[in-house]
């Protein structure tokens, strides 16, 4: 899973991710643990990018009359990459 923190590392739960890693996430009904890391390679670095960006901008696409999608793509140009891997709760 691909985060993006807007504040980069001033944001207080990408602070929170460097002292403990260990995250719990919740995608509708199904709860996850998981291990946060910064992405720090380019080519990973380049692919949560992309991901997001593909994902957000048909959202933000539809209304002309604001610019969402320049504020979206200034974020997903500066935005902080952060990765947790996830394994299912049981």
């Amino acid at each position: 899973m691909y985060i993006l923190a807007g504040g980069r590392e001033t944001s207080d739960w990408v602070k929170n991710v460097k002292k403990a890693p260990a995250v719990s996430v919740r995608i509708g009904e199904q709860r996850f643990d998981g291990q946060a890391r910064i992405v720090r390679a380019q080519d990973e670095d380049a692919l949560a990018r992309r991901l997001l960006m593909e994902k957000y901008t048909a959202r933000y696409s539809g209304d002309p009359s604001t610019s969402l999608t320049t504020g979206l793509s200034d974020w997903g140009k500066r935005a902080l990459p952060v990765a947790i891997e996830l394994t299912p709760r049981r």
